[in-house]
C-alpha cells in the first residue's frame, strides 16, 4: 500500500535584506522580510500559513480528500490551495467573488488554480458563505473527507505560523509595517512579539477593510487580554479597496524599484511600502527609526493587473 504524501518543509527563514537606498530616502533603518522570496508555490505569507494549517490537518491522521476555500477571482491565497491541493494529491474546490475571466484573460493566480486541477464557483461576494455551505453539503452525501479552510488562512494555525515566523528575525526593530488583508497574518505578528517579550508595534496597513472590521477581525485571532493597543492598523491607504490602485500608486512602485530595486504589487505590498513612505514623511508614528517592512508576497497579482510603467 502506497504512503500518503506529505508536504516537504519550507524553505526558511526567508531573506532579510537592508534597504539601503530607501532608509536614506526616508531617514530610517529599512530592512525587508522578504517572504516573496519562499519558493514554495509563489505564494508569500500565503505559504506559512496555508502549510501550516494543512500539516496539522495531515498530522491529526484525518487526512481529507476535498480542500475548500475562498478568496477574489486572482487569490495568492486559493492559487496555494491549489497548488498544495495537488501536491497532496487533495481536490480542491475555490469559491472566489468576482467575475470568471475569460480564457485569454487568465493572470498568474487564475492560471494556476485552473492548471492545479481546482474546480472553480465564481460567485458575488455575498453568495460566498452559501455557496461553500452547499459544497460542503455535497460532500457530506457523499461521504467524502473536507476541510475548509478560511480565506487568507484566517486560522489559528496560520496566526502560530506567523508568530513562529517572528523568531526568524536575528533582531527586534521598533516598528514590523506590513499588508493587512483579512488580519491573520497581523495577528500573528502580533503574537509573535508579544510571546517574545518585545517591544516592537506592528503596523498592518489595510488594503482592503474599514479600520473597524478589520480591528475585529484581527482581535478574533488573538487572546481576549491582548492589549487594545497592540492592535494597528491603518485604513487610511486603501486606494479604493481591494484590487484597486492610482496613478500614483503604481508611480510609487515604478519609483521604488527603480531606487531599491525591489518588487512590489499594486494590490498589496505596494500600498504597505506607500503608507511607510508617507508615516516616514510625516514621522507618523515613526519616531523610532528602525523599521522591518515584511514583504507578504503577491506578485502574481502584477499578471492581472493593467498598469503603467
Amino acid at each position: 500500500m502506497s504512503q500518503p504524501v506529505l508536504l516537504p518543509a519550507l524553505t526558511l527563514p526567508s531573506p532579510l535584506h537592508r534597504l539601503d537606498a530607501l532608509s536614506r530616502a526616508w531617514g530610517l533603518e529599512l530592512w525587508a522580510k522578504r517572504d516573496d522570496l519562499i519558493p514554495e508555490c509563489l505564494g508569500g505569507n500565503k505559504v506559512r500559513k496555508v502549510h501550516r494549517i494543512l500539516s496539522h490537518a495531515l498530522a491529526t491522521g484525518d487526512r481529507p480528500d476535498l480542500l475548500v476555500t475562498n478568496g477574489g477571482v486572482e487569490s495568492n491565497h486559493a492559487r496555494v490551495v491549489a497548488l498544495m491541493g495537488a501536491r497532496l494529491g487533495i481536490r480542491t474546490h475555490l469559491v472566489l467573488h468576482g467575475e470568471a475571466p475569460a480564457a485569454e484573460q487568465m493572470g498568474g493566480n487564475t492560471y494556476f488554480q485552473r492548471a492545479a486541477g481546482a474546480r472553480i464557483s465564481y460567485v458575488e461576494s455575498d453568495a460566498i458563505a452559501s455557496t461553500i455551505a452547499g459544497v460542503v453539503d455535497e460532500a457530506q452525501q457523499a461521504g467524502r473527507r473536507f476541510l475548509v479552510i478560511p480565506g487568507g488562512g484566517h486560522h489559528s494555525q496560520g496566526v502560530e505560523a506567523y508568530a513562529d515566523a517572528v523568531r526568524e528575525l536575528p533582531f527586534m526593530p521598533d516598528l514590523i509595517v506590513h499588508a493587512s488583508g483579512t488580519g491573520g497574518t497581523q495577528a500573528g505578528l502580533i503574537a509573535g512579539v508579544t510571546r517574545l517579550g518585545a517591544r516592537t508595534r506592528v503596523i498592518g496597513i489595510s488594503v482592503a477593510r474599514a479600520k473597524a472590521r478589520g480591528v475585529e477581525a484581527i482581535r478574533e485571532l488573538l487572546p481576549p487580554d491582548t492589549p487594545e493597543a497592540a492592535v494597528i492598523l491603518d485604513d487610511e491607504h486603501r486606494f479604493g479597496g481591494y484590487g484597486r490602485h492610482t496613478p500614483e500608486l503604481t508611480g510609487f512602485i515604478s519609483d521604488v524599484a527603480r531606487l531599491e530595486g525591489i518588487p512590489l504589487d499594486p494590490t498589496y505590498t505596494g500600498k504597505a511600502m506607500f503608507a511607510l513612505c508617507d508615516l516616514a514623511s510625516k514621522r507618523a508614528g515613526l519616531s523610532s527609526p528602525r523599521v522591518i517592512f515584511w514583504h507578504t508576497g503577491g506578485l502574481l497579482n502584477l499578471h492581472a493587473t493593467k498598469m503603467e510603467a
